[in-house]
């Protein structure tokens, strides 16, 4: 498939979520983010992605999950 069926399969489902309850909406939403996703040109907004963590035993804060449990 090309990035247009994606970027319009993507406009569609927004369309729809302005529509749709809260829950519905959330649903339809990361289903058209994972449509943006799938496209070979990105946009800004899919540029400004969380950093990820260098360790899986980091928490958000920073404290490695093996510290915590430390007496």
């Amino acid at each position: 498939m090309d990035d247009k069926f994606y970027r319009n399969r993507a406009r569609i489902l927004r369309e729809l979520a302005n529509e749709a309850d809260p829950l519905i909406k959330r649903r339809l939403l990361r289903l058209a983010n994972n449509y943006d996703g799938m496209t070979a040109t990105k946009t800004s907004r899919d540029q400004a992605k969380k950093p990820e963590s260098n360790s899986k035993n980091d928490s958000p804060g920073g404290q490695q999950l093996a510290d915590r449990h430390k007496p």
